[in-house]
């Protein structure tokens, strides 16, 4: 899972299966979430990034991140959709069929 922010997310071309999650150390779901996370990586080969929103408000205000964790799917660069919450990766990997 590489940490990003919105600057060094623009270095970064979600291509293939990515994950882009929004989360805060403080945040008892996140923390679920993450060993969740690391199986969509290491089982799946998708690709995750994580913005901290604590370190950066303002991208997650302007991707209208109003709970945590938010997570958002992506295929080839194109948003597919959105989850808030947390789930088990057997149903993360679920939003890309």
């Amino acid at each position: 899972m590489q940490k990003v922010n919105k600057e060094t997310l623009k270095d970064q071309h979600l291509q293939g299966k990515s994950v882009l999650v929004f989360s805060a150390d403080w945040c008892h779901w996140c923390k679920l979430l993450k060993p969740e996370l690391k199986k969509l990586e290491e089982e799946y080969k998708i690709n995750v990034f994580d913005v901290d929103v604590d370190e950066d408000r303002e991208f997650a205000r302007e991707n209208m991140v109003q709970s945590l964790p938010t997570t958002f799917f992506y295929q080839d660069g194109k948003l597919i959709g959105s989850q808030l919450g947390y789930l088990p990766s057997e149903e993360l990997v679920k939003k890309f069929n």
